[in-house]
């Protein structure tokens, strides 16, 4: 299909304008066509179309301006709108966020679903959120978002292979659709995390990062031959979520892997099992699985590495395992000039990243090809209207 060029500028400058407002917070008509060089008269189209539909309010005014005149009205965006499930799947357990327009967190909610099937966990956390969502949330629900372990294809929301789950070849966007008929999309739960970090630490936008996300298999499920802790990996390369060629991009394996483990690590599984609640089998697995990054942080010059989850949560006792256990590991952070930062704020990071997700791609330039499953600003108003009068 032909480029419409005209109508692909108009989504083009809509976006800009967007993604404007929401990383702003507040930001003036004013403020908005200096920031982004384009008419005085194109944003303000644009702003009249986004005020008329509920995408953004007008706010306070701010103060006197330096050369006189009218007091520069700010613009925000209008959380009533809609709001983005996010549900993080893990064997042990899962987490559910719905997140703002915005951004803000609405609402959270973590446990475990015991031993069922991976298909009746997703439709139990479904029914979950849409009940929450009826009784404390209300506003329209513009996407359905997952963050899954395992090798994941974003644009056609299958399961390509979860070693965690023990599935492959399952089309997770399609099961959900034949049931509920909302906009659904499916992530790496690292890159969830990677995501989620976009947004959080934007002073490195357009820049190389690289995300950590560890956690413990501590409940037994139907899926109870999980060892030890789990890492994830997500890849940012300039400012973007790398996926690689086969979407296998953030799969770890330590320098002791061989084929065949079922395992990250080629170290025995009894020591794994460990790693809870033993200090040193912890250490064992810590020094196995970080010496891996030291040649990786030199290549690929990342700016900051991530560390998420809670075997990362004791900032004091990481530092001095690495000091005792991998210290080349600072004399590769050093060399690189990485910046390593601790963030265990919470556990929802792969909830709220899978939600993030749809946030930061609906506020951004759309493809140029016309091959991007996110709706534009045009179709996503509609949707959102047809929820309203239901």
């Amino acid at each position: 299909m032909p480029i419409n060029n005209n109508m692909f500028q108009k989504n083009t400058n809509t976006a800009l304008v967007t993604e404007t407002i929401w990383r702003k917070g507040e930001i003036s008509r004013v403020d908005i066509s200096r920031s982004l060089h384009l008419y005085r008269s194109t944003v303000t189209n644009i702003i009249s179309f986004l005020l008329d539909s509920g995408v953004v309010l007008e706010g306070e005014t701010t103060g006197s301006p330096s050369q006189g005149g009218r007091k520069p009205i700010l613009l925000r965006i209008n959380d009533e709108f809609g709001c983005v499930f996010g549900i993080d799947i893990q064997p042990s357990h899962y987490r559910i966020a719905i997140l703002s327009l915005s951004g803000k967190t609405l609402y959270e909610e973590k446990g475990s679903l015991g031993d069922i099937s991976f298909e009746e966990m997703v439709w139990s956390l479904l029914q979950k959120a849409f009940r929450t969502h009826g009784d404390r949330v209300t506003t329209p629900v513009l996407a359905i978002c997952f963050s899954i372990p395992g090798v994941i294809s974003g644009t056609t929301g299958e399961i390509v292979y979860s070693n965690p789950f023990k599935i492959e070849k399952f089309n997770l966007r399609n099961f959900v659709r034949s049931r509920y008929d909302f906009p659904v999309y499916v992530e790496n739960d690292a890159n969830c995390a990677a995501w989620w970090d976009l947004v959080k630490y934007e002073h490195h936008e357009n820049e190389n990062a690289i995300v950590l996300v560890a956690d413990y298999h501590e409940d037994t499920n139907l899926f109870n031959d999980r060892i030890g802790i789990g890492l994830g990996i997500g890849v940012l390369i300039d400012g973007k979520v790398y996926h690689g060629s086969h979407f296998k991009a953030g799969e770890f394996c330590s320098v002791s892997w061989y084929k065949g483990n079922e395992t990250q690590n080629g170290l025995p599984v009894e020591l794994l099992k460990k790693t809870i609640d033993d200090e040193e089998a912890y250490r064992s697995w810590f020094r196995d699985t970080m010496i891996s990054f030291v040649p990786l942080l030199v290549v690929m010059d990342f700016k900051c590495m991530i560390l998420h989850g809670k075997p990362f949560a004791d900032r004091e006792k990481v530092l001095e395992t690495i000091r005792k256990e991998t210290p080349t590991l600072f004399d590769a952070l050093e060399f690189a000039g990485t910046e390593l930062i601790f963030d265990y704020e919470n556990d929802m990071v792969g909830a709220k990243g899978a939600a993030m997700m749809f946030l930061s791609r609906i506020f951004s330039v759309p493809d140029l090809m016309g091959n991007s499953d996110i709706p534009s600003w045009d179709e996503l108003i509609s949707f959102a209207n047809r929820q309203k009068r239901f």
